[in-house]
C-alpha cells in the first residue's frame, strides 16, 4: 500500500525517488540536500516530519555518521557562502563528526571565516578522489531493490484502481500480520523489538517531551534549503501507535503541542500543505508498528501524495525566518512567540 507501490502497480506518471532509513533525521536529509540541490530546483518533494524526531538532544552522533559520506562534506564546503545558515550546520557538524576529515575547513565556515585559495584548491583534490571512488563502487549493486521492493507489491495488488479495494486489503493483510499482540503491531516487529520486554516498557514514555530540541532548528535548515531550490514541499505528519500511546503512557497534550509548533514553523513560513495525520493513530491498522505508517495509513497518504505528484505546480513564496534557528525557538513551549 506504500505510495511508490501504487504508482507502480497503477502506471502513475511519477516514480518516487526514496532517501533515509531510520535514525536520519532532519540534519543527515539537510547534508543530503546539498549533493542533489541542482536536481530538485522546481521539482516536489514530500517529506515527513515525525514529532518523535524531536528528543532533547537531537539526532544521535551515531546515526548521522552511519549516513554521511566524505562527498556531502565536499560539496557542502565547495557550495557554503559564510551565511547564518551555513555557519550553523558547519557547528552542527562538529557536534555530529567532531574527527571527520576537512575538519578544519568546518571550523573555518563555522567560526564564519573564508576559505583560502588553498583551501578551495584541496578541497578540488578531495573531489576529484571522492568522484573516482564514486564512480568504481557505484558500478556494483548486490540487488535491484526497486524490483524487490517495488515492483513484485505492486503485482499482488487488485488489477483495477479502486481505494475501496485497497482499503479491503490492507484490512486483511493488517489482520493477518498482526495476531501475535493486542497493540495491532506487526508480528515480527513485536516479536524481535516488544514481546521480551514488554513489562519494563509499560509507562517508558510517561515523561518523554519533543517541545524542546535542536532539531527544531535542523528542521530549519531543510526548509531554507527547500526555499532556495523553490521545491514544492508536501509534508506528512505522521501519528503513533494509540494503543501503544496509552500502554507507554506518552502524554497526548503534549504530543499535539509539538505537533502544533512544528506546524507553525512550517506554516509562518509560507509551507501550508501539510497533511496531518497525528490524531489517526486509533484507526485499525493504520500504524505497522509503534510508529510507523502501516497498511491503511500508506492508503491515507496516498490520498494526498497522487494529486500533489500528478499535478506538480510551483513552489508557493516561502518567507525564511531566521528566528527558527535560534535556540529560543527550539527551547520555547510557548507556541506563537
Amino acid at each position: 500500500m506504500h505510495p511508490s507501490v501504487l504508482a507502480e502497480a497503477y502506471h502513475r506518471n511519477y516514480t518516487p525517488y526514496l532517501l533515509g532509513q531510520k535514525g536520519a533525521t532532519s540534519l543527515t536529509h539537510y547534508f543530503g540536500m546539498a549533493q542533489i540541490h541542482s536536481q530538485m530546483r522546481n521539482k516536489q518533494a514530500v517529506y515527513f516530519v515525525s514529532p518523535q524526531w524531536f528528543v532533547k538532544k537531537g539526532e544521535s552522533p551515531a546515526a548521522f555518521q552511519s549516513y554521511f559520506s566524505s562527498g556531502q562534506l565536499i560539496d557542502f564546503l565547495q557550495q557554503q557562502t559564510g551565511s547564518l545558515y551555513d555557519r550553523y550546520a558547519a557547528k552542527r557538524f562538529l557536534t555530529m563528526y567532531p574527527n571527520a576529515s576537512l575538519k578544519d575547513l568546518v571550523e573555518k565556515v563555522a567560526s564564519g571565516k573564508s576559505l583560502s585559495t588553498s583551501d578551495k584548491r584541496r578541497l578540488s583534490v578531495a573531489d576529484l578522489i571522492y568522484q573516482k571512488e564514486d564512480n568504481l563502487f557505484g558500478q556494483f549493486s548486490l540487488r535491484n531493490v526497486y524490483q524487490q521492493k517495488i515492483v513484485s507489491q505492486a503485482k499482488t495488488l487488485p488489477n483495477t484502481f479502486s481505494y475501496d479495494q485497497l482499503e479491503k486489503q490492507a484490512i486483511q493483510l493488517g489482520q493477518k500480520e498482526t495476531r501475535n499482540n493486542s497493540f495491532g503491531i506487526k508480528d515480527s516487529f513485536y516479536q524481535s523489538r516488544i514481546g521480551f520486554q514488554l513489562k519494563k516498557l509499560k509507562g517508558s514514555q510517561a515523561h518523554f517531551s519533543y517541545l524542546k530540541s535542536p532539531e527544531y532548528n535542523d528542521l530549519q535548515l531543510v526548509l531554507n534549503q527547500f526555499a532556495k531550490n523553490h521545491t514544492n514541499v508536501l509534508f506528512i505528519i505522521p501519528p503513533v501507535n494509540s494503543k501503544w500511546v496509552a500502554y507507554t503512557g506518552l502524554d497526548t497534550k503534549m504530543y499535539q503541542k509539538t505537533v502544533a509548533k512544528i506546524k507553525y514553523q512550517l506554516q509562518s513560513q509560507g509551507f501550508t500543505n501539510i497533511v496531518d495525520l497525528s490524531k489517526d493513530g486509533a484507526k485499525p491498522y493504520f500504524m505497522q508498528d509503534t510508529i510507523h505508517m502501516g497498511w491503511s495509513g500508506w492508503l491515507a497518504m496516498d490520498k494526498a501524495v497522487e494529486p500533489f505528484l500528478t499535478n506538480p505546480r510551483p513552489a508557493p513564496n516561502y518567507t525564511i525566518q531566521d528566528q527558527f534557528l535560534s535556540k529560543e525557538w527550539a527551547n520555547t513551549t510557548s507556541i506563537g512567540k
